[in-house]
């Protein structure tokens, strides 16, 4: 009786043994907890570990990244994240103060990184006096797709490194190229679809479209403030209002994050048309093909407002 009674024991403590080793095998082997700072860095993010896990966002949609100042929960977020994709400094400082002080976050700056391509500002921005400048170099990065490829190149190759398991590698880069080719055939595809309009001039709310602009050689004319939080100066509204007046029919792009009240009044009754571009992504739903609609819904709402100007 003592002998069953001792291996039924043994049984026991072996079973927990073996229960218990299994559960930290499991938390060994989970995945990396991905972090991305804005939406669009999570429609990509999202692209690579789909089918693995699902990446999150710091940042609500529908702020500007380059104000936000962190919260506790938002700190808390970053502490318990294995590695966050953000942009950089220049659009996000309060986002590096925190992740310089984590030493269990992996931070990847994605305008740090090599395959990157740069674009400094073509516009004029010392429309006034007191301009704010956001740094040499256009921080948005995402609306270029050839980007959006490299950003997705170095999330798979930064998740493979945090893959001590190796049980997601394959997967990592079956999602990567599944996302280049996506993004390539919706690139083709917008190309022809803007071709013809490519010379029409348009305005935007805020200096954020140059990658976008340049990928598909459209005419940005002029942008109302150069960040969100920026209010014009007159000079500058003055030299807009201008602008709009010899444009005549045009269109007019806000972003439905900011309702300036500025706006109405530099339009006033000009022959213009106004449409909404978000280059937050905020009503696009996160998903593997989450940037690609967003890529496709940018050149969509351009497309569609030009071609109205058109047929007036």
């Amino acid at each position: 009786m003592q002998r069953v009674t001792l291996l039924a024991l043994s049984l026991l403590m072996a079973f927990s043994g073996w229960v218990c080793a299994s559960a930290k095998t499991t938390d060994t082997v989970s995945p990396p907890k991905v972090m991305a700072s804005i939406k669009p860095l999570q429609l990509i993010a999202q692209a690579i570990t789909d089918g693995v896990s699902d990446a999150d966002v710091l940042l609500p949609p529908n702020v500007s990244p380059h104000g936000y100042s962190l919260k506790p929960s938002d700190i808390q977020q970053i502490k318990t994240s294995n590695v966050v994709f953000w942009i950089g400094p220049e659009m996000e400082a309060s986002i590096a103060k925190v992740l310089g002080n984590e030493k269990n976050t992996t931070p990847v700056a994605m305008m740090e990184q090599p395959g990157i391509t740069l674009l400094k500002s073509q516009k004029e921005h010392k429309h006034d006096k007191h301009a704010h400048h956001h740094g040499e170099y256009d921080p948005h990065i995402w609306l270029s797709p050839e980007n959006a490829i490299a950003i997705a190149g170095i999330m798979t190759k930064t998740l493979i490194s945090l893959d001590s398991s190796h049980l997601h590698q394959s997967h990592y880069q079956t999602n990567f190229h599944r996302f280049k080719i996506a993004v390539l055939t919706a690139d083709k595809h917008n190309h022809k679809k803007i071709a013809t309009l490519q010379n029409r001039p348009f305005f935007v709310f805020h200096d954020a479209y140059l990658y976008l602009e340049n990928n598909y050689h459209l005419n940005v004319s002029d942008y109302f403030t150069l960040t969100p939080e920026q209010q014009p100066g007159a000079k500058h509204m003055l030299a807009l209002q201008k602008k709009l007046q010899q444009a005549g029919t045009t269109c007019i792009f806000r972003e439905p994050q900011f309702q300036p009240v500025y706006i109405d009044r530099i339009i006033g009754n000009l022959p213009v048309t106004i449409g909404v571009l978000d280059p937050l992504a905020g009503n696009i739903k996160v998903e593997a093909l989450g940037y690609v609609h967003f890529l496709n819904d940018m050149v969509d709402t351009i497309y569609s407002c030009l071609n109205t100007q058109i047929t007036k």
